[in-house]
């Protein structure tokens, strides 16, 4: 006779299967609602099954953690283990939830042996969703301003982070050395870190846009030996002795190539970047510390990492009809200015920018007015706006005063889209927010592409 958890167990399992099935018979995918009825029917579901959650491995931060967490899963297939993850990218616990209901069975147990669940976590959610799993890796990226109207300053989740830390002693965290915001968080504390960064940037930050200003141990002023961008870099307090912590792993692009220097403990590797945008130098790092501290060797890892593809909207690369376009999604300043500065080059470009305002991008859409768009003064060739917000967006372009004189607006991705065909321009990149992105990617499935849920 079942018991009353049981019976909870297999109605919600059975519910978000059928929910899951239906969901991608008529082609809409099920990355969070089956999860979301999980949650509602049974609250403990996920603790449930924590005893067959085995190596559990979770990446969070502001930016990289969708990137980040595929390069994980990418290298650990090729080294023939079976992993588990939410590949679809809905980070909060539904959507972990929904990641696992295809392979879990009525009794508890999985249908697949699984080697290693990586799962990708919303940095506001993370302390909750560690709190049901058996977690034996967190790999913390970094952190910004991002959707101040739910998150509020980086210091809210600084404290959710500190609060899980100082619950999960037993866990081997994967940290960037080069945040202050994150390393600080194990400032004097007797737990397992190894820590990751860079040697050198391909290119240094002009500006001042720091989202920390001040020593997160102390209060005193941060300086820095080298500053990388944003508030990245290697740093040091003048009033305490927190500083920049020496990484297990450094990184860096070889100047004027695709080439890769890593080096781990005492030794050097060399490998290919396997994506486009220099900032994913960090996503990189953070997946080869990762797997070397899983026991696997860098001498395999950095030949093993070519093939990788970008993840869904992370510099993915779509061939629409003869052209080429770049899918880069943007939701914070720091995010933005980073990718833009990492699709410029001698040419000009063709770029379009899609802003929405929607619930999941952040209502607030402020955060434009600090993106530094001075990298692309006379660098734009053609210039398309979209989304329930272009207004605002061209409005912060027309301010920055980087030659753009004229926009292209467009209310439908069938007029965008219309206009890359009937340009003569091959290539663009199309910077957008992430309801902007799950839209285009709708639309581009209704014209025979691949849909974000589908691997």
């Amino acid at each position: 006779m079942l018991l009353d958890n049981d019976a909870s167990y297999v109605l919600s399992l059975i519910g978000a299967k059928t929910i899951s099935k239906v969901a991608n018979a008529v082609g809409r995918g099920a990355t969070a609602f089956p999860g979301y009825f999980v949650e509602k029917l049974n609250p403990g579901f996920l603790k449930s099954v924590r005893p067959q959650l085995k190596n559990c491995i979770l990446v969070t931060g502001t930016n990289g953690k969708t990137t980040t967490s595929s390069l994980i899963v990418h290298l650990l297939n090729k080294e023939n283990q079976s992993v588990s993850n939410n590949h679809a990218g809905s980070n909060l616990k539904r959507g972990i939830i929904s990641s696992i209901v295809p392979h879990l069975t009525l009794s508890k147990k999985f249908s697949k042996n699984f080697d290693y669940f990586v799962f990708e976590c919303d940095e506001f959610a993370l302390e909750k969703i560690a709190i049901d799993l058996d977690v034996s890796y967190i790999v913390m990226l970094n952190l910004f301003r991002d959707q101040l109207d739910r998150y509020g300053e980086i210091d809210t989740i600084r404290k959710r982070w500190s609060n899980l830390i100082d619950n999960n002693p037993q866990v081997h965290y994967i940290v960037n050395a080069d945040d202050p915001s994150v390393s600080s968080l194990f400032y004097q504390k007797n737990l397992t870190v190894s820590y990751f960064g860079l040697s050198d940037y391909h290119k240094k930050t002009q500006d001042n846009l720091k989202d920390i200003l001040f020593c997160p141990v102390c209060g005193g002023k941060l300086e820095y030996n080298n500053r990388f961008f944003s508030h990245i870099g290697d740093y040091f307090c003048t009033n305490c002795n927190f500083k920049r912590p020496i990484p297990s792993l450094t990184a860096k692009i070889m100047e004027n190539s695709n080439q890769i220097e890593l080096n781990y403990i005492g030794n050097t590797y060399y490998t290919n970047m396997p994506i486009k945008g220099a900032y994913n130098i960090y996503n990189i790092a953070a997946s080869f510390l990762t797997c070397s501290e899983l026991g696997y060797k860098l001498n395999n890892l950095s030949k093993n990492i070519i093939g990788f593809k970008a993840a869904f909207g992370r510099y993915e690369l779509i061939k629409f009809r003869n052209k080429e376009i770049f899918l880069i999604l943007v939701k914070n300043p720091i995010g933005f200015t980073q990718a833009l500065e990492s699709s410029i080059g001698r040419d000009k470009k063709n770029f379009v920018f899609i802003l929405n305002d929607n619930i999941a991008d952040g209502r607030d859409v402020s955060w434009i007015w600090d993106v530094n768009f001075d990298s692309l003064k006379n660098k734009i060739n053609q210039f398309m706006i979209g989304g329930s917000r272009k207004y605002d967006m061209a409005l912060r372009i027309k301010y920055s005063d980087i030659g753009i004189n004229s926009f292209i607006f467009f209310d439908r991705y069938k007029q965008l889209f219309d206009k890359i065909e009937q340009s003569n321009n091959d290539t663009y990149h199309v910077f957008l927010t992430y309801t902007a992105l799950i839209e285009l990617k709708q639309y581009l499935s209704k014209q025979g592409f691949k849909n974000f849920y589908e691997q």
